[in-house]
């Protein structure tokens, strides 16, 4: 594995040029409002209409605090909590489950589909190779399971339950019971963890494992019991001011290969901005064995998507731990003042309660707070961002400690976004505390855009995205290309998969691992996306997507409309709709037309002699297609009486479109004379020279043209 020592890896290693031409924001995510260099401002929820306030209470030495920010209505005073608290412990104690205070979500609060396109995210995720995202948290959250459910609902995001295997529920022994005792604070915050990890890869597996308690002994044990019950990344929204004695506790962090990330505080640079929060930085982030995420304020103006240092995000010197290689041979990293202690943070996500995301807690709070839908912030928002997004990107490829790979790609605007503005706190000119170009404090190496920042430096690299061409219909093959790769790749893994209409929500195919695929019949009415993989010696990619293709048809033909909708007989008529290919009758009724197929989506037909007003059909081997309304025709031949008649004798015509002025013929002869009846029927005398063969009326004036019979007549 990559950097088997973590004091002892090269800085060699460290380079900024490796991706330059890599388009990991639109490549990977198809989407082009990504995190820009541009600045920007949003409509934030505003300071004078909510207050932040901290989801749990500060820390005692020794254990941790949770590190969400929850907005509270500045029009609650204390007592309305006071009531509102009393109100909920009644019901409860009562068996009755509290009724939900906001029902529907904070419109300015932000959702999955704004947190992928700010970060460039694959808006489809993939189970070929399905990650395992632990959250831990102390204590229960006895509706964590039922609040993400009605979250995905509103987002419309693919359910994540127990029963299909998607979510599991653990205690700090790995067992499903018991579970600690129901904490109202903590579990709000795991419903941030829940939702944010789910929001942001939506195949991945969601694994809650709770603590007994916020010690650090009990929140390592649960640490390890993710760890051990199959977590591929870990995130830990939770924290308290570090002591040179914390090394103590870092054991549970250590699991090399496996992604942990850590919130850096929300209490800015030291825990300055809390009142007994202590001046230092935040363990277990300033652990130099995980991912320390820093917090940002990200956003929105016009198409542009920024961000900038949140003032509440932490960060500070470890007076524990000594940096790591990777870390402290980075440029910028003497302007932290760290003197070769360990710098929190690694990289930073967003934070900001201000610009924060909505959630679901229906779990009462012993504050009072309103249940339901809230906005929330904080680094424990950031944690589990950055988890799922390694966790999108294939999680740790072999690299023993994964914030290593992130310092291999600063510098790179592919795939970091440098956040270049804003401070935390007050540190006289160091970078500890102030936005700098390259590596900073609060937010380390920057924000990822796409899942380039989290591949490793000599592994393959993307040039340009995989493609799928073929017809996109049932039965019909589809074939894959690559895309183009740097730094040699030898080879290649493919998962096809099959996604809703806008190209998310995708699932594999189970077996279709191919470069081509017949599309199945379980693809009709969807779209398909195609996966790769590449790998060399070093490693392998993070996923790159292609293109959705369109949704794929039945290959049953279905006639969505044709043009003209009426016309004269003999006359051509273009048919559209689905699945022509290898279309071997069409008839205008009963009548059998002759026809090019022009593509497997339009059909040239010419209309029939003694066509009548009647659905049109395509025919296949599969099926045959009628359209939903019908064919009429301006002018027909339809039918006369009798079939045999000698000159002299009257032959009664009827079909449409005949006129006063009509003149009819027998296999090339004008008729003797013709008698007008209406516009549905003529008479006609059959005159001495009439031949056997076809009847044929001609019209001067409107309808315009010669029509014939579908039958000969026989003199």
């Amino acid at each position: 594995m990559i950097g088997s020592n973590r004091q002892m890896s090269s800085p060699a290693a460290l380079h900024h040029h490796r991706r330059g031409a890599r388009l990991a924001a639109t490549l990977l995510a198809a989407v082009a409002l990504a995190l820009t260099a541009s600045p920007a401002a949003s409509a934030s929820l505003s300071h004078s209409a909510f207050r932040a306030e901290n989801a749990c209470a500060v820390p005692s030495p020794g254990s941790a605090t949770c590190l969400g920010l929850r907005l509270v209505s500045t029009s609650l005073t204390k007592a309305d909590l006071k009531s509102n608290a009393v109100r909920q412990a009644a019901e409860s104690a009562h068996g009755a489950s509290p009724e939900v205070t906001n029902k529907t979500p904070n419109p300015e609060g932000y959702g999955p589909e704004e947190l992928h396109t700010a970060y460039s995210l694959p808006t489809a995720t993939f189970p070929a190779s399905t990650q395992t995202i632990a959250v831990v948290d102390a204590y229960n959250d006895p509706t964590a399971e039922a609040d993400l459910a009605v979250y995905d609902a509103q987002y419309g995001l693919p359910a994540c339950t127990t029963a299909n295997g998607c979510f599991s529920k653990l205690n700090e022994e790995g067992k499903k019971s018991p579970l600690p005792a129901t904490n109202g604070s903590w579990a709000t915050e795991i419903t941030l963890d829940v939702q944010m990890a789910h929001a942001i890869c939506q195949s991945c597996h969601v694994m809650l494992v709770e603590a007994r308690s916020p010690e650090f002994a009990d929140l390592g044990a649960a640490v390890d019991a993710a760890v051990n019950a199959g977590a591929t990344e870990v995130s830990n929204s939770y924290g308290g001011a570090e002591q040179s004695n914390y090394s103590a506790y870092n054991a549970p962090y250590d699991h090399p290969g496996v992604v942990i990330t850590a919130s850096a505080g929300d209490c800015g640079y030291f825990n300055e901005g809390c009142n007994g929060g202590g001046e230092a930085a935040n363990f277990p982030a300033s652990s130099p064995d995980v991912v320390a995420v820093g917090g940002t304020t990200l956003t929105k103006s016009g198409e542009t998507w920024s961000s900038t240092v949140w003032e509440g995000g932490g960060s500070g010197c470890s007076v524990a731990f000594d940096a790591p290689l990777w870390q402290s041979e980075v440029a910028n990293y003497s302007l932290t003042s760290c003197r070769g202690g360990r710098s929190v943070a690694d990289v930073g996500a967003i934070a900001n309660p201000y610009t924060g995301v909505n959630t679901y807690d229906s779990t009462p709070n012993p504050s009072g707070y309103p249940t339901g839908w809230g906005v929330w912030g904080g680094t424990s928002l950031a944690s589990p961002v950055v988890a799922a997004e390694f966790a999108l990107a294939g999680g740790a490829h072999g690299v023993n400690f994964p914030a290593q790979t992130l310092y291999e790609n600063i510098g790179n605007s592919h795939d970091l976004y440098d956040v270049v503005s804003g401070h935390n706190g007050s540190c006289t000119g160091a970078s500890s505390c102030q936005a700098r170009a390259g590596y900073d404090g609060p937010t380390g190496v920057g924000s990822p855009v796409g899942l380039g920042a989290f591949a490793t430096s000599a592994s393959p690299a993307l040039d340009s995205a995989p493609s799928i061409s073929g017809t996109d219909e049932q039965g019909q093959t589809l074939t894959a290309s690559d895309g183009e790769w740097s730094n040699s790749p030898s080879t290649y893994k493919l998962q096809w998969t099959t996604c809703n209409t806008s190209g998310s929500g995708c699932t594999a195919i189970s077996g279709a691992t191919a470069s081509s695929l017949v599309a199945p019949s379980s693809a009709v009415g969807k779209t398909v996306r195609l996966q790769v993989t590449a790998s060399n010696a070093s490693g392998s990619s993070s996923p790159a997507l292609s293109s959705a293709t369109a949704v794929v048809i039945s290959n049953a033909p279905a006639i969505t409309g044709f043009t003209p909708s009426s016309a004269i007989t003999g006359s051509s008529v273009t048919i559209t709709g689905t699945a022509f290919t290898g279309a071997t009758a069409v008839k205008f009724g009963s009548l059998a037309s002759t026809f090019t197929v022009h593509s497997s989506t339009q059909i040239e037909a010419t209309v029939p002699n003694g066509a009548s007003a009647a659905a049109i059909s395509v025919t296949t081997p599969v099926k045959t297609g009628t359209s939903t309304s019908k064919f009429t025709p301006t002018f027909s031949l339809s039918s006369f009486t009798p079939a045999k008649a000698a000159a002299g004798q009257t032959v009664t015509i009827t079909g449409m479109g005949f006129t006063n002025t009509s003149a009819v013929h027998f296999g090339g002869v004008k008729a003797a004379s013709v008698t007008y009846v209406s516009s549905t029927k003529l008479k006609a005398t059959v005159p001495a020279e009439a031949t056997t063969g076809a009847i044929t009326v001609t019209n001067t004036a409107t309808p315009v043209g010669t029509v014939t019979s579908a039958k000969s007549f026989t003199a």
